[in-house]
């Protein structure tokens, strides 16, 4: 049986096969072939492509495209037969994707088509990825334009690129960010078409009201923050300013003006402002009025006034759902115009009840699974795959427009894309063929035409690196042990502090499994060293054995090697600190091999970085691995 991904609504199979072809004789109707035009997308080269006799050799065949007002806008019906093949769609996305399924089955008999009919349309509207290029790492534009290209073969039909901070060139505060390297207003034109022409709806993005600690650092803006000396996060610790003064006019002129600089850059029809955690809204300058009306009238009235601003400029908003799901009221109070996006990132919580709230209240929401990439070096496979599968399931079930899978960049942002591949192919899988679609349809997919895999195993390779954490045996959520113990969250300079750490750490996890109404597990770390260890080597065997033929493979060979190296360190170094802490010898010989490790290990990181993104945010990216490298050498004083 042949192989589809996505898989097809129906396909029926019938007697008799397709000559080989050398030529087609092409009749695409007007409005299909205008809107392909307009798009960018070239029809005749990528039938054409299809050939495979030359010089003559094979037959000529008919070629039919036809416009059906009762198909799907993106679903297409394929016929081969005697004829030779037609093509009904409503619309040139449904073309677009017709030909990729088609390709698929021409590589896989050769030329030889078998008569066949094939019937689909996805089983969400909206398919969305985002991708976190507002904290440290900016992707070159060969990567951004490889990226389209990835996820317009999955069946994506929607990217943003989230951003906060200076990661696009805004014209007015360039001398406040000398040393980044943001995306310009030129790239975004050329990245806008691009993804039109792959049928990809390319939306802004722009977080504004909380996320916003890289501008309220400046002292230029940072009269404009609600609490402009800080505040104390979740009892736990103290963070820098974050969230804009609500009720400043100069607030939303500053985010206004913006906007008005980044839209021009852009044909999407929506906006995502995102406004999600404004940790200290009403703590500070507002802590009156949000005593009085209460936060939740804060944060609304300035919902709408950032909602009027979207309408003047004919966008639709969207906007994350966290400050108003928890309170029925808040989300009917919420124009009806606007977008809702939902983010859950643990495999173990679900979507139901917040997607059955936003059908009842009658708004159009997006739920939002998560790569689970981002905290956790190489990934949290299992939780990922549960996570994107619960997502779709719901969004099906209870009227969503769609799914888009958040691929964000906290802590340094120290993965690589590569380590999001499955994630990306499971997004497009299940959101055009629905949560019941076999994942093996993926694995094929990818080892056959994203790696372009010799060995057939990449995919369940690059899959298993990112299971490592279920040997780390930590209660940790939206992260891993590894990364959390090498991360800059929550810094330490003795043992006492790296102790005060973990607790914080487990207090956090804690919080987070409450928020998600995630029962709660024993706040004990107790890792499989020997187990994980063993899982490591193993999959370095795996890696070296990996034949991929796509244009970045060996360089995801050398990602995935060096995140291996980056797990090994996070887990030598929770393990140094907590075994080795009362032997004084042995604790000196980890830190000085640890010392060397980094060292190493970071210098692999900036090649590797470099091989993918603008140079502009290693620095701070890699400043926790620099203070850990200062950590090694005061310790290793102490103890000498």
């Amino acid at each position: 049986m042949y192989k589809f991904y996505p898989e097809p609504v129906s396909v029926q199979i019938h007697e008799g096969i397709l000559n080989p072809v050398s030529s087609f004789d092409t009749v695409i109707e007007d409005s299909i072939l205008s809107q392909c035009q307009q798009a960018g997308f070239s029809i005749t080269s990528s039938i054409e492509g299809l050939c495979t006799g030359g010089d003559g050799f094979g037959d000529v065949c008919r070629f039919y495209v036809n416009k059906k007002g009762d198909i799907h806008k993106e679903g297409y019906r394929l016929v081969v037969g005697s004829s030779g093949i037609t093509m009904d769609v409503a619309d040139g996305a449904g073309l677009y994707y017709g030909l990729q399924t088609l390709q698929q089955l021409w590589n896989q008999c050769g030329g030889r088509l078998p008569f066949l009919e094939i019937d689909d349309y996805p089983a969400l509207e909206l398919r969305g990825i985002m991708l976190d290029i507002g904290r440290n790492k900016i992707p070159s534009m060969e990567t951004m334009y490889a990226l389209l290209d990835k996820l317009s073969a999955m069946r994506i039909n929607h990217v943003q690129f989230y951003m906060e901070g200076y990661c696009y060139q805004y014209k007015k505060y360039p001398y406040l960010f000398t040393n980044d390297t943001p995306v310009n207003g030129e790239e975004f034109r050329a990245l806008d078409q691009y993804a039109k022409s792959r049928f990809i709806d390319l939306v802004p993005n722009q977080n504004v009201l909380g996320h916003m600690d890289q501008w309220l650092a400046t002292p230029q803006l940072n009269p404009l923050a609600e609490c402009e000396d800080g505040f104390i996060f979740e009892n736990l610790f103290w963070r820098p300013p974050m969230t804009l003064d609500v009720n400043d006019p100069k607030s939303l002129a500053f985010v206004t003006d913006m906007l008005d600089d980044l839209l021009e850059n852009f044909t999407s029809p929506l906006l995502n402002v995102n406004m999600d955690e404004p940790f200290e809204l009403g703590q500070g300058k507002n802590q009156k009025e949000a005593q009085e009306s209460g936060k939740a009238s804060l944060y609304l009235g300035y919902a709408r006034k950032i909602n009027d601003y979207c309408k003047s400029k004919n966008r639709r908003m969207m906007m994350w759902g966290d400050q108003v799901l928890e309170n029925p009221a808040s989300v009917e109070a919420l124009p009806k115009d606007i977008i809702l996006l939902d983010w859950i990132y643990e495999g173990d919580a679900h979507f139901e009840t917040h997607a059955q709230l936003m059908q009842r209240t009658g708004l159009d929401y997006c739920l939002c699974p998560g790569s689970s990439s981002w905290g956790s070096i190489t990934g949290r496979s299992d939780n990922m795959r549960k996570n994107i599968k619960d997502a779709a399931d719901c969004a099906v079930r209870y009227g969503g427009k769609g799914i888009i899978t958040t691929d964000w960049g906290d802590l340094g942002h120290w993965q690589y894309i590569s380590c999001s591949y499955p994630a990306f192919s499971l997004t497009g899988l299940y959101g055009w063929s629905g949560s019941g679609a076999d994942e093996g349809t993926a694995l094929w997919y990818c080892n056959q035409y994203l790696y372009k895999d010799e060995s057939g195993s990449a995919y369940q390779t690059a899959y298993d690196l990112g299971n490592y954490y279920h040997y780390e045996n930590a209660p940790l959520y939206n992260t891993t042990l590894s990364f959390a113990v090498m991360s800059s969250k929550y810094t330490f300079d003795s043992l006492d502090e790296f102790d005060s750490k973990i607790q914080r750490l487990l207090t956090l996890s804690a919080n987070i499994a409450r928020t998600n109404h995630i029962p709660p597990k024993e706040p004990v770390i107790a890792p499989d060293y020997q187990g994980l260890w063993g899982y490591l080597d193993d999959l370095e065997k795996r890696i070296d054995s990996l034949r991929p033929h796509c244009e970045d493979g060996p360089l995801i060979k050398d990602e995935m090697r060096n995140g291996i190296r980056m797990i090994r360190h996070g887990s030598m170094l929770y393990y140094s600190l907590t075994e080795h802490r009362q032997e004084k010898e042995l604790l000196k010989e980890d830190l000085m091999n640890l010392y060397e490790q980094l060292d190493s290990l970071l210098e692999e990181h900036y090649r590797l970085w470099m091989a993918r993104n603008r140079r502009g945010g290693f620095d701070k990216s890699s400043a926790h691995m620099l203070h850990l490298l200062r950590f090694y050498q005061k310790m290793l004083k102490e103890l000498s």
